[in-house]
């Protein structure tokens, strides 16, 4: 032989390229669901300070104004020192948890990784081991810029991203049906204190007028 011949490297099947792939894209997803969720968070937040507040003014008019010949005096009280610390306690929750910036940050990571999964895609079939190795530190580098900023319980958002990703992930129907009710029963629970709240609020207004 005159030259030198390049032997291209394989790589096998347990660190495959397919397998990189379905994790950026099981990520990806995951982190935009979890982006959605904390939006969500934030809105709901800021509609029930809203509300608290309406609701501590109107208190404090049909007290003021003797709007109602049966006001409940100790009622009235209730609302008002139920309302007050409920708007600071859901203010301190948002500035705690900044449902916003977080929200944000993770959708910067999951479309860093959707740019990645792009770029992955083509490569697949080939399947290098060169390619493989700098897509993998390219999917570490992501994660690495954004995970410090994205703490969080992700494991429903996975599940979630999972139901979509029928390619990846083929379920039964019966598995698919228990956790389409799982997901949606623990967003209920996480997402109720909210209505519980309003609730609370509605009720007590109601009983001392």
């Amino acid at each position: 032989m005159t030259g030198k011949q390049k032997v291209q490297v394989v790589v096998d099947k347990p660190t495959s390229y397919q397998t990189l792939y379905k994790k950026i894209d099981a990520t990806s997803k995951t982190r935009f669901q979890a982006s959605r969720r904390l939006i969500k968070h934030n809105k709901y937040s800021t509609l029930t300070i809203v509300l608290l507040s309406l609701g501590l003014i109107l208190q404090a008019l049909i007290d003021g104004y003797s709007l109602s010949e049966n006001i409940n005096k100790d009622f009235s009280s209730l609302v008002q020192v139920f309302s007050s610390i409920a708007v600071l306690v859901y203010s301190l929750l948002i500035a705690k948890n900044d449902y916003s910036g977080r929200s944000e940050k993770l959708y910067s990571c999951a479309s860093a990784l959707g740019e990645l999964k792009l770029k992955v895609h083509p490569e697949v079939e080939r399947n290098k081991q060169e390619e493989y190795l700098k897509a993998s530190e390219k999917y570490q580098a992501v994660l690495d810029q954004f995970e410090s900023h994205a703490v969080d319980n992700f494991q429903n958002d996975y599940t979630v991203a999972k139901l979509t990703m029928h390619e990846h992930y083929p379920i039964n129907w019966a598995k698919r049906l228990f956790l389409n009710v799982k997901y949606r029963v623990l967003y209920a629970l996480e997402f109720s204190p909210y209505v519980l709240v309003g609730l609370v609020q509605a009720y007590f207004i109601y009983q001392s007028i």
